[in-house]
């Protein structure tokens, strides 16, 4: 007997700035009834308080799949970085987040606190790599073969697949490891600008002062929605201008699929007709749309990392 075919579930893992979701995640895509976790993370806290938190919620969904008789390919693991993902070693400085933990080997570190034999694959990758590999295996893009991906958040995420691939390089994938926010734009990167703080700070050049206390992205949102003109010219502006910034590399790498994810990315239906306007007709770019799950592709792509490490799924091919 194969004894592939015994394993049932994958440890599918996003972490973020502030949080860290995980669940187990049947080789079908389906998430086992019970097993989504979220944890909090001070990502300003010390070295101890931010490494517990990560192993927590893994250990008891480890515990979970032992009590259950749930054997466990593997843990797979999108997480902001910089990080030296294959070695899993934090390289994140500078940026008010995650300090206490540069130079740590969180995968060795994750492993001696779950006591996970070495025989169990740990892997991680960019989350935004992450989120693309579940929407492709089970979300928006699934059946797409040339998707680009983009997460809106505190920063701006991106992700290429090709037949299930993602690419890290190649013809219309900009270096470093396709991360568009990275590219030149006005007197800094597209990342200033496309991003929580861009938005802020669009709002404060429309209404001269900053947004009061308190107040988030989300909050200019609810006041679009409410019919508040400035705030609904701010997004739609913001969507025009994304679609602009995108519009280069879309003629060149040409997917067939664009997705959005991340919390900005909730208010895509502020920003998604004006970028439409601008996309839309581009040769071969048939779908442009939000994820299919925000917050679980995530956890799913990082499972379906494991599978795919031990061989039990393959990168999907088909086409629509």
């Amino acid at each position: 007997m194969n004894p592939l075919r015994e394993i049932r579930c994958a440890l599918g893992v996003d972490i973020g700035g502030t949080s860290l979701r995980c669940g187990l995640v049947r080789a079908s895509g389906a998430i086992l009834r019970g097993s989504l976790r979220k944890a909090t993370i001070d990502s300003k806290g010390d070295r101890e308080s931010i490494l517990g938190a990560f192993a927590e919620p893994l250990n008891d969904l480890l515990l979970l799949a032992a009590r259950e008789a749930i054997p466990v390919a593997g843990i797979g693991i999108g997480m902001c970085g910089p990080l030296d993902y294959d070695r899993g070693i934090s390289l994140i400085q500078g940026v008010d987040k995650y300090e206490s933990i540069y130079g740590v080997c969180i995968k060795d570190e994750l492993r001696r606190r779950l006591g996970l034999p070495e025989s169990v694959p740990m892997i991680f990758e960019v989350d935004a790599w992450a989120f693309a590999r579940g929407e492709a295996w089970q979300g928006a893009g699934k059946g797409y073969r040339r998707i680009l991906a983009l997460t809106l958040g505190s920063g701006l995420g991106s992700a290429f697949v090709v037949e299930g691939r993602l690419l890290p390089e190649g013809p219309g994938v900009p270096p470093p490891y396709g991360w568009i926010g990275g590219l030149p734009y006005g007197d800094g990167i597209v990342d200033d600008q496309f991003s929580r703080r861009g938005i802020l700070a669009r709002y404060r050049f429309l209404t001269g002062q900053p947004l009061a206390r308190g107040k988030d992205v989300k909050d200019l949102a609810n006041r679009a929605r409410r019919g508040d003109a400035l705030c609904m010219e701010l997004f739609g502006q913001f969507g025009t201008e994304l679609g602009r910034v995108l519009l280069p590399t879309i003629q060149r790498f040409h997917p067939e699929c664009l997705i959005f994810g991340g919390r900005i990315s909730r208010s895509f239906d502020l920003f998604g007709d004006s970028l439409k306007q601008v996309l839309m007709g581009q040769e071969g770019l048939r779908k442009i749309s939000l994820a299919r799950s925000i917050t679980l592709s995530a956890i799913r792509g990082g499972a379906c990392l494991a599978f795919e490490s031990v061989r039990l799924l393959a990168p999907q091919r088909k086409t629509p």
